[in-house]
Protein backbone atom coordinates (compact mmCIF):
# COMPACT_ATOMS: atom_id res chain seq x y z
CA UNK A 1 0.00 0.00 0.00
CA UNK A 2 2.76 2.38 0.91
CA UNK A 3 4.67 1.49 -2.28
CA UNK A 4 1.58 2.11 -4.43
CA UNK A 5 1.08 5.54 -2.83
CA UNK A 6 4.72 6.42 -3.49
CA UNK A 7 4.35 5.30 -7.11
CA UNK A 8 1.24 7.46 -7.57
CA UNK A 9 3.04 10.39 -5.97
CA UNK A 10 6.03 10.02 -8.29
CA UNK A 11 3.76 9.81 -11.33
CA UNK A 12 2.00 13.02 -10.29
CA UNK A 13 5.35 14.76 -9.79
CA UNK A 14 6.38 13.61 -13.26
CA UNK A 15 3.27 15.26 -14.72
CA UNK A 16 4.14 18.51 -12.99
CA UNK A 17 7.70 18.38 -14.30
CA UNK A 18 6.48 17.64 -17.81
CA UNK A 19 4.04 20.53 -17.64
CA UNK A 20 6.86 22.81 -16.54
CA UNK A 21 9.05 21.61 -19.36
CA UNK A 22 6.35 22.31 -21.92
CA UNK A 23 5.74 25.92 -20.76
CA UNK A 24 7.58 27.27 -23.80
CA UNK A 25 5.60 25.37 -26.46
CA UNK A 26 2.30 26.13 -24.72
CA UNK A 27 3.08 29.85 -24.84
CA UNK A 28 3.61 29.55 -28.58
CA UNK A 29 -0.10 28.93 -29.13
CA UNK A 30 -1.22 31.99 -27.15
CA UNK A 31 -3.05 34.32 -29.58
CA UNK A 32 -0.94 37.29 -30.69
CA UNK A 33 -3.50 39.78 -29.43
CA UNK A 34 -3.31 38.23 -25.94
CA UNK A 35 0.46 38.56 -25.55
CA UNK A 36 1.92 41.43 -23.58
CA UNK A 37 4.74 43.09 -25.52
CA UNK A 38 7.31 45.55 -24.16
CA UNK A 39 7.87 48.26 -26.76
CA UNK A 40 11.06 50.07 -27.63
CA UNK A 41 11.34 53.27 -29.64
CA UNK A 42 13.90 54.22 -32.23
CA UNK A 43 16.00 57.35 -31.82
CA UNK A 44 13.58 60.25 -32.41
CA UNK A 45 14.78 62.97 -34.77
CA UNK A 46 14.03 66.45 -36.10
CA UNK A 47 14.69 65.68 -39.74
CA UNK A 48 17.77 66.42 -41.77
CA UNK A 49 20.11 69.24 -40.67
CA UNK A 50 21.88 71.51 -43.12
CA UNK A 51 25.60 70.98 -43.58
CA UNK A 52 27.60 73.66 -45.40
CA UNK A 53 31.17 73.49 -46.64
CA UNK A 54 33.43 76.53 -46.70
CA UNK A 55 32.23 77.17 -50.22
CA UNK A 56 28.59 76.99 -49.08
CA UNK A 57 27.86 73.63 -50.70
CA UNK A 58 25.33 71.40 -48.98
CA UNK A 59 26.43 68.01 -47.71
CA UNK A 60 24.53 64.80 -46.87
CA UNK A 61 24.19 64.57 -43.06
CA UNK A 62 22.38 62.14 -40.81
CA UNK A 63 19.07 63.13 -39.18
CA UNK A 64 19.30 65.57 -36.30
CA UNK A 65 18.51 63.77 -33.04
CA UNK A 66 16.54 65.30 -30.20
CA UNK A 67 18.68 67.15 -27.64
CA UNK A 68 20.25 65.11 -24.86
CA UNK A 69 18.19 65.34 -21.67
CA UNK A 70 14.91 66.19 -23.43
CA UNK A 71 11.91 64.31 -22.05
CA UNK A 72 9.09 62.70 -24.03
CA UNK A 73 5.60 61.54 -23.24
CA UNK A 74 4.37 58.90 -25.69
CA UNK A 75 0.75 57.81 -25.95
CA UNK A 76 -0.29 54.54 -27.62
CA UNK A 77 -3.82 54.34 -29.08
CA UNK A 78 -5.20 50.87 -29.85
CA UNK A 79 -6.99 50.55 -33.20
CA UNK A 80 -7.58 46.87 -33.98
CA UNK A 81 -6.40 43.31 -33.41
CA UNK A 82 -3.78 41.82 -35.76
CA UNK A 83 -5.24 40.51 -39.02
CA UNK A 84 -8.56 42.31 -38.57
CA UNK A 85 -9.74 45.12 -40.77
CA UNK A 86 -8.11 48.26 -39.43
CA UNK A 87 -10.34 50.72 -37.66
CA UNK A 88 -10.24 54.38 -38.63
CA UNK A 89 -7.27 56.45 -37.40
CA UNK A 90 -7.66 57.67 -33.84
CA UNK A 91 -8.57 61.28 -33.12
CA UNK A 92 -5.77 62.27 -30.73
CA UNK A 93 -7.60 65.39 -29.57
CA UNK A 94 -10.74 63.55 -28.40
CA UNK A 95 -9.45 60.07 -27.47
CA UNK A 96 -7.65 59.04 -24.32
CA UNK A 97 -4.46 57.06 -24.93
CA UNK A 98 -4.72 53.34 -24.25
CA UNK A 99 -1.34 53.52 -22.53
CA UNK A 100 1.31 56.18 -22.09
CA UNK A 101 4.89 56.25 -20.87
CA UNK A 102 7.62 58.85 -20.35
CA UNK A 103 11.23 58.82 -21.50
CA UNK A 104 14.48 60.79 -21.54
CA UNK A 105 16.86 61.27 -24.47
CA UNK A 106 20.33 59.88 -23.80
CA UNK A 107 23.63 61.19 -25.19
CA UNK A 108 23.46 58.88 -28.21
CA UNK A 109 19.86 59.86 -29.00
CA UNK A 110 18.28 56.68 -27.63
CA UNK A 111 15.40 56.72 -25.14
CA UNK A 112 15.39 55.45 -21.58
CA UNK A 113 12.42 55.29 -19.23
CA UNK A 114 12.24 58.36 -17.01
CA UNK A 115 9.75 59.45 -14.39
CA UNK A 116 8.58 63.06 -14.77
CA UNK A 117 6.20 65.52 -13.16
CA UNK A 118 3.19 67.02 -14.94
CA UNK A 119 5.43 69.68 -16.53
CA UNK A 120 7.76 67.09 -18.03
CA UNK A 121 10.63 67.66 -15.57
CA UNK A 122 12.56 64.53 -14.50
CA UNK A 123 11.91 63.41 -10.90
CA UNK A 124 13.23 60.61 -8.74
CA UNK A 125 11.53 57.27 -8.95
CA UNK A 126 11.24 54.28 -11.23
CA UNK A 127 9.49 54.76 -14.57
CA UNK A 128 7.60 51.94 -16.25
CA UNK A 129 8.25 50.93 -19.85
CA UNK A 130 5.34 50.73 -22.28
CA UNK A 131 3.83 47.22 -22.40
CA UNK A 132 0.88 46.61 -24.74
CA UNK A 133 -0.92 43.62 -26.20
CA UNK A 134 -0.46 42.77 -29.85
CA UNK A 135 -2.43 44.83 -32.35
CA UNK A 136 -2.44 47.92 -34.55
CA UNK A 137 -1.74 51.25 -32.84
CA UNK A 138 -1.44 54.96 -33.48
CA UNK A 139 1.18 56.88 -31.45
CA UNK A 140 1.44 60.53 -30.41
CA UNK A 141 4.43 62.05 -28.61
CA UNK A 142 5.28 65.41 -27.10
CA UNK A 143 8.52 66.88 -25.77
CA UNK A 144 8.92 68.06 -23.04
CA UNK A 145 6.85 65.27 -21.51
CA UNK A 146 4.05 67.51 -20.31
CA UNK A 147 0.88 65.79 -19.22
CA UNK A 148 -2.12 66.24 -21.48
CA UNK A 149 -5.54 66.58 -19.92
CA UNK A 150 -9.11 66.68 -21.15
CA UNK A 151 -10.57 70.16 -21.05
CA UNK A 152 -14.02 70.04 -19.48
CA UNK A 153 -15.21 73.00 -21.58
CA UNK A 154 -14.85 71.33 -24.98
CA UNK A 155 -13.90 67.68 -24.22
CA UNK A 156 -10.60 68.11 -26.05
CA UNK A 157 -7.23 66.86 -24.81
CA UNK A 158 -4.75 69.69 -24.38
CA UNK A 159 -1.21 70.40 -23.24
CA UNK A 160 -1.45 73.49 -21.03
CA UNK A 161 0.72 76.09 -19.29
CA UNK A 162 3.43 76.19 -21.97
CA UNK A 163 5.87 79.02 -21.16
CA UNK A 164 8.33 80.99 -23.24
CA UNK A 165 11.86 79.53 -23.51
CA UNK A 166 10.57 75.94 -23.85
CA UNK A 167 11.26 73.97 -27.03
CA UNK A 168 7.91 72.22 -27.58
CA UNK A 169 7.95 69.43 -30.18
CA UNK A 170 5.37 66.85 -31.25
CA UNK A 171 5.38 63.70 -33.35
CA UNK A 172 2.97 61.00 -34.42
CA UNK A 173 2.89 57.78 -36.40
CA UNK A 174 -0.17 55.77 -37.42
CA UNK A 175 -1.05 52.20 -38.25
CA UNK A 176 1.86 50.49 -36.47
CA UNK A 177 1.46 46.72 -36.11
CA UNK A 178 2.85 45.52 -32.79
CA UNK A 179 3.67 41.82 -32.34
CA UNK A 180 6.19 39.58 -30.63
CA UNK A 181 8.33 39.93 -33.76
CA UNK A 182 7.77 43.66 -34.16
CA UNK A 183 8.39 45.46 -30.89
CA UNK A 184 10.27 48.54 -32.11
CA UNK A 185 8.35 51.70 -33.03
CA UNK A 186 9.81 54.48 -35.17
CA UNK A 187 8.18 57.79 -34.31
CA UNK A 188 7.63 60.34 -37.07
CA UNK A 189 9.86 63.38 -37.47
CA UNK A 190 9.31 65.83 -34.61
CA UNK A 191 7.94 69.27 -35.43
CA UNK A 192 8.78 72.34 -33.38
CA UNK A 193 5.82 74.43 -32.21
CA UNK A 194 7.74 77.52 -31.08
CA UNK A 195 10.31 79.85 -32.68
CA UNK A 196 14.03 80.20 -32.03
CA UNK A 197 15.20 83.80 -31.58
CA UNK A 198 18.93 84.51 -31.94
CA UNK A 199 20.30 87.98 -31.10
CA UNK A 200 23.84 89.22 -31.62
CA UNK A 201 25.87 92.42 -31.94
CA UNK A 202 28.35 93.01 -34.75
CA UNK A 203 30.39 95.99 -36.02
CA UNK A 204 29.52 97.29 -39.46
CA UNK A 205 32.15 96.88 -42.16
CA UNK A 206 31.87 100.64 -42.59
CA UNK A 207 32.68 101.43 -38.95
CA UNK A 208 35.76 103.68 -38.54
CA UNK A 209 35.67 104.49 -34.81
CA UNK A 210 38.21 102.28 -33.03
CA UNK A 211 37.16 100.12 -30.09
CA UNK A 212 38.50 97.14 -28.18
CA UNK A 213 35.24 95.64 -26.89
CA UNK A 214 31.70 95.43 -28.28
CA UNK A 215 28.98 93.22 -26.84
CA UNK A 216 25.39 93.16 -25.54
CA UNK A 217 24.35 92.74 -21.92
CA UNK A 218 20.53 92.59 -22.06
CA UNK A 219 17.65 92.08 -24.48
CA UNK A 220 13.97 92.65 -23.67
CA UNK A 221 11.20 91.68 -26.10
CA UNK A 222 7.81 93.11 -25.06
CA UNK A 223 4.18 93.10 -26.19
CA UNK A 224 4.20 89.44 -27.16
CA UNK A 225 2.09 86.39 -26.28
CA UNK A 226 1.80 85.51 -22.62
CA UNK A 227 3.16 82.35 -21.04
CA UNK A 228 0.72 79.59 -20.18
CA UNK A 229 -0.11 78.77 -23.79
CA UNK A 230 -2.15 75.75 -24.92
CA UNK A 231 -1.53 73.10 -27.58
CA UNK A 232 -4.32 70.74 -28.65
CA UNK A 233 -3.04 67.17 -28.69
CA UNK A 234 -2.52 66.08 -32.28
CA UNK A 235 -3.63 69.41 -33.72
CA UNK A 236 -1.81 70.76 -36.76
CA UNK A 237 -2.76 74.37 -36.08
CA UNK A 238 0.03 74.99 -33.59
CA UNK A 239 0.06 76.66 -30.20
CA UNK A 240 -2.93 78.85 -29.44
CA UNK A 241 -1.99 82.51 -28.97
CA UNK A 242 -2.66 84.26 -25.68
CA UNK A 243 -3.45 87.95 -25.81
CA UNK A 244 -6.40 88.43 -28.10
CA UNK A 245 -8.49 91.57 -27.82
CA UNK A 246 -6.73 92.50 -24.60
CA UNK A 247 -3.51 92.98 -26.53
CA UNK A 248 -0.17 91.25 -26.24
CA UNK A 249 1.41 92.60 -23.06
CA UNK A 250 3.93 89.97 -21.98
CA UNK A 251 7.70 90.40 -22.13
CA UNK A 252 10.69 88.09 -22.16
CA UNK A 253 14.08 89.17 -20.79
CA UNK A 254 17.44 87.78 -21.82
CA UNK A 255 19.82 88.78 -19.04
CA UNK A 256 23.59 89.03 -18.96
CA UNK A 257 23.96 85.40 -17.88
CA UNK A 258 22.11 84.24 -21.01
CA UNK A 259 24.65 85.72 -23.43
CA UNK A 260 27.53 83.60 -24.69
CA UNK A 261 30.50 84.24 -26.98
CA UNK A 262 29.96 83.81 -30.71
CA UNK A 263 31.95 81.06 -32.37
CA UNK A 264 33.73 83.45 -34.74
CA UNK A 265 35.22 86.63 -33.23
CA UNK A 266 38.35 87.19 -35.37
CA UNK A 267 39.18 90.58 -33.80
CA UNK A 268 38.58 89.26 -30.26
CA UNK A 269 36.34 92.16 -29.24
CA UNK A 270 33.96 90.08 -27.10
CA UNK A 271 31.13 89.63 -29.61
CA UNK A 272 28.32 87.62 -28.07
CA UNK A 273 24.86 86.24 -28.69
CA UNK A 274 21.71 85.25 -26.84
CA UNK A 275 19.23 82.71 -28.05
CA UNK A 276 15.97 81.37 -26.72
CA UNK A 277 12.59 79.95 -27.62
CA UNK A 278 9.53 82.19 -27.91
CA UNK A 279 5.85 81.32 -28.22
CA UNK A 280 4.17 82.33 -31.48
CA UNK A 281 2.43 85.72 -31.56
CA UNK A 282 0.17 87.68 -33.84
CA UNK A 283 1.63 90.03 -36.47
CA UNK A 284 0.97 93.02 -34.19
CA UNK A 285 3.90 95.38 -33.44
CA UNK A 286 6.19 94.55 -30.52
CA UNK A 287 8.94 96.37 -28.62
CA UNK A 288 12.63 95.68 -28.14
CA UNK A 289 15.07 97.14 -25.62
CA UNK A 290 18.78 96.45 -26.00
CA UNK A 291 21.72 97.23 -23.69
CA UNK A 292 24.97 97.34 -25.63
CA UNK A 293 28.50 97.97 -24.36
CA UNK A 294 31.34 99.55 -26.37
CA UNK A 295 34.57 99.59 -24.34
CA UNK A 296 33.53 101.37 -21.10
CA UNK A 297 30.53 103.12 -22.65
CA UNK A 298 26.93 101.92 -22.55
CA UNK A 299 23.81 102.63 -24.57
CA UNK A 300 20.24 101.42 -24.14
CA UNK A 301 18.35 101.27 -27.43
CA UNK A 302 14.56 101.04 -27.67
CA UNK A 303 12.29 100.58 -30.66
CA UNK A 304 8.85 99.39 -31.75
CA UNK A 305 8.98 96.86 -34.56
CA UNK A 306 5.98 96.88 -36.89
CA UNK A 307 7.10 94.51 -39.65
CA UNK A 308 4.42 91.78 -39.24
CA UNK A 309 6.68 89.37 -37.37
CA UNK A 310 4.77 86.51 -35.74
CA UNK A 311 7.46 84.12 -34.37
CA UNK A 312 6.06 81.15 -36.26
CA UNK A 313 6.70 77.65 -34.96
CA UNK A 314 9.70 75.93 -36.53
CA UNK A 315 11.31 79.20 -37.68
CA UNK A 316 14.61 80.84 -36.71
CA UNK A 317 14.63 84.63 -36.25
CA UNK A 318 18.16 86.01 -36.34
CA UNK A 319 18.44 89.61 -35.09
CA UNK A 320 21.77 91.41 -35.55
CA UNK A 321 22.45 94.82 -33.98
CA UNK A 322 24.92 96.29 -36.45
CA UNK A 323 26.96 99.15 -34.97
CA UNK A 324 28.45 101.78 -37.29
CA UNK A 325 30.30 104.54 -35.44
CA UNK A 326 27.56 106.31 -33.42
CA UNK A 327 24.60 104.87 -35.25
CA UNK A 328 23.06 101.43 -35.41
CA UNK A 329 20.39 99.36 -37.09
CA UNK A 330 18.68 96.11 -36.16
CA UNK A 331 18.71 93.54 -38.94
CA UNK A 332 16.57 90.40 -39.21
CA UNK A 333 16.67 87.18 -41.17
CA UNK A 334 13.91 84.55 -40.95
CA UNK A 335 14.78 80.96 -41.83
CA UNK A 336 13.69 77.44 -41.04
CA UNK A 337 14.86 76.21 -37.64
CA UNK A 338 17.44 73.67 -38.69
CA UNK A 339 20.72 72.75 -37.12
CA UNK A 340 23.52 74.19 -39.24
CA UNK A 341 27.02 72.74 -39.21
CA UNK A 342 30.06 73.64 -41.27
CA UNK A 343 32.72 71.41 -42.77
CA UNK A 344 36.06 72.43 -44.26
CA UNK A 345 37.07 70.85 -47.56
CA UNK A 346 40.32 72.82 -47.71
CA UNK A 347 42.58 70.04 -46.46
CA UNK A 348 45.90 71.40 -45.28
CA UNK A 349 44.78 75.02 -45.52
CA UNK A 350 45.53 77.44 -42.66
CA UNK A 351 43.06 77.41 -39.79
CA UNK A 352 40.22 79.86 -40.26
CA UNK A 353 37.40 80.65 -37.84
CA UNK A 354 34.17 78.87 -38.62
CA UNK A 355 31.11 81.09 -38.94
CA UNK A 356 28.70 80.83 -36.04
CA UNK A 357 26.00 78.28 -36.99
CA UNK A 358 23.34 80.15 -35.01
CA UNK A 359 23.98 83.37 -36.95
CA UNK A 360 25.65 82.59 -40.28
CA UNK A 361 23.39 79.81 -41.45
CA UNK A 362 23.57 80.38 -45.18
CA UNK A 363 21.03 81.87 -47.53
CA UNK A 364 18.36 84.22 -46.21
CA UNK A 365 16.98 87.67 -46.95
CA UNK A 366 18.14 90.33 -44.48
CA UNK A 367 16.06 93.43 -43.85
CA UNK A 368 16.16 96.32 -41.39
CA UNK A 369 13.49 96.36 -38.66
CA UNK A 370 14.76 99.33 -36.56
CA UNK A 371 17.31 102.13 -36.90
CA UNK A 372 19.04 104.51 -34.50
CA UNK A 373 20.68 107.42 -36.36
CA UNK A 374 22.54 108.93 -33.43
CA UNK A 375 23.73 107.27 -30.24
CA UNK A 376 25.38 109.08 -27.35
CA UNK A 377 27.46 106.56 -25.45
CA UNK A 378 27.66 107.16 -21.70
CA UNK A 379 29.99 105.71 -19.07
CA UNK A 380 29.94 105.36 -15.28
CA UNK A 381 26.96 103.04 -15.36
CA UNK A 382 24.65 105.63 -16.95
CA UNK A 383 22.89 104.56 -20.12
CA UNK A 384 23.48 106.59 -23.26
CA UNK A 385 20.82 108.39 -25.24
CA UNK A 386 19.70 107.70 -28.80
CA UNK A 387 17.50 109.08 -31.56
Amino acid sequence: MIRNCIQVYLELMGCVVLAGCTAGPVEGVVPENARMIALSFGKPDLGMPVVLTRAGEAGAPSPELLPEGATLRIGAYFRSDPGEEQAAPVSFSTTAPTLEATYKVEADGSLSSCRVDDNGKPVDGEAKEMVVRGGVYDFFAVSPARKWVKDTDDDVYKIKDIPHKEDVMTSSVRGVTVSSNSRRVALGTFNRKCALVVFNVAPSKENVLPFDRLYATRLVISKISSSGAVLIVGADTGIQLIGGNGGYTAQVVFGTDEFEPVEADPDNVGLNKAKGVLLPKSEAPFDVEIDVQRDDKTATLKATIDKSISFDGGKRYVFTLEVKNNESRLLLRVLDWHTISFTDTHVGAPDRPYPDPDINEGIGTTFTVARWKEITWTGNGEAGSWK
